[in-house]
C-alpha cells in the first residue's frame, strides 16, 4: 500500500514539473522526488515548480538532474536524512553532492519560516551549484542570493543590523565563510548582511547580472576575474564599499524602531505634539480676544 502511494506521488511530481517547464519554454525537465507528510507534499510540489522556473530565469541554467526533497516531521527523521551535524539554528539543509534538500516541516517545528521560503532557499543552493559547475562562491553571495530568491527578508533584520552598527559593528562579508560555526544570534546577523549585500548588488547592476556572471565564471573558472568583468568592480573594493555605505545608512533613522527606544521616543513625540497643540490653541485664543477688542472699540466709536 505504501509503495503504491509512493509510485503515484512520484508520477504526479514528474508530470507536474515537466508541464511547468514546457509552459516556460524550458527544454529540460527537473524531477523532484519528494518525501513529506501528506499535508505538506502537494504544497511542496507547487513551491518547487515555481522556484524552478524563477531560478532558470535568473541564473540562465536549468536544474536537469533529480533533486531529492525530505520534509521531516520530527527531529529524528531530519537528522537521519541529513546524516551529519547541523547547527542548532538550522531549519533546512541542502546537500549539494547528494542533490538533497532536508527541511523541518514548519507545521510541526517553530522554525520561524514558511515551507515556501525554506524550499525556495534550499533549491536555490542546488541551482547555484549547477550554475557554477560546483565552483566556489563566497558564502555571503550564496546565502544572500538564496534569500533574495525565496523572499525571506523581514523588518526584524533591519533592527538587527541597526543594533550591530550601533554596537560591535557589522561583520566583514569575508568573515561569513565560517557561518556554520556561528551561534544563533551571530548567524542571524550573517544572514541579514548577506541578503542586504546581494540586494545592493541587484539594485546597482540589475537582475541580469547573475546570468552574465555565472556564464563568465563557468568559462573562466576565476571568480575574481569574472566578478570584475561583469560588475566593473574589483571584488574586495566592492565589498569594502558596501561595508562602509551600509554602516552609514544604519546609523540613522532605523535605530528609532528598536523596541527598546521606540516607546520612549513615541511618548516624547506625543508630548511635543501636545505642547505644540496647546501653544496653537493659546495663540488662537489671544487672536480671538484681540479681534473682539477691536470689534468692541469699533462698535463704541460708531455709536
Amino acid at each position: 500500500m505504501n509503495r503504491s502511494a509512493g509510485n503515484i506521488i512520484g508520477a504526479l511530481v514528474f508530470y507536474s514539473i515537466v508541464s511547468a517547464f514546457c509552459l516556460n519554454g524550458i527544454s529540460q525537465a527537473t524531477v523532484f522526488h519528494i518525501k513529506a507528510p501528506a499535508d505538506d507534499s502537494v504544497a511542496a510540489l507547487e513551491f518547487l515548480r515555481h522556484y524552478s522556473a524563477q531560478l532558470y530565469k535568473t541564473t540562465g541554467v536549468s536544474i536537469i538532474d533529480t533533486v531529492f526533497v525530505v520534509v521531516a516531521s520530527d527531529s529524528r527523521e531530519f537528522n537521519s536524512a541529513v546524516g551529519g551535524e547541523v547547527p542548532d539554528w538550522g531549519a533546512a539543509v541542502a546537500i549539494k553532492s547528494r542533490r538533497l534538500i532536508v527541511i523541518k516541516s514548519p507545521r510541526l517545528f517553530p522554525v520561524g519560516k514558511s515551507l515556501n521560503e525554506l524550499l525556495g532557499h534550499e533549491l536555490a543552493h542546488i541551482a547555484l551549484n549547477d550554475a557554477v559547475g560546483g565552483k566556489w562562491l563566497p558564502r555571503w553571495f550564496e546565502e544572500g542570493f538564496c534569500q533574495m530568491m525565496s523572499g525571506e527578508w523581514r523588518f526584524e533584520q533591519d533592527v538587527l543590523l541597526t543594533r550591530a552598527v550601533w554596537g560591535s559593528g557589522l561583520m566583514s562579508l569575508i568573515e561569513l565563510e565560517n557561518l556554520n560555526g556561528f551561534g544563533g544570534a551571530k548567524a542571524a546577523l550573517a544572514y541579514a548582511e548577506s541578503y542586504l549585500a546581494v540586494n545592493s548588488l541587484t539594485r546597482e547592476l540589475g537582475i541580469d547580472f547573475y546570468a552574465d556572471f555565472f556564464s563568465e565564471y563557468g568559462k573562466s573558472g576565476n571568480f575574481y576575474q569574472s566578478f570584475m568583468s561583469t560588475s566593473g568592480y574589483k571584488y574586495f573594493d566592492w565589498v569594502s564599499q558596501w561595508q562602509n555605505q551600509t554602516a552609514r545608512k544604519y546609523r540613522f533613522v532605523l535605530y528609532i524602531f528598536d523596541s527598546r527606544l521606540f516607546f520612549p521616543l513615541l511618548a516624547v513625540v506625543f508630548l511635543l505634539f501636545y505642547v505644540l497643540k496647546l501653544y496653537q490653541v493659546r495663540k488662537k485664543k489671544k487672536e480671538w480676544q484681540r479681534i473682539e477688542r477691536i470689534w468692541d472699540n469699533d462698535k463704541g466709536f460708531t455709536a
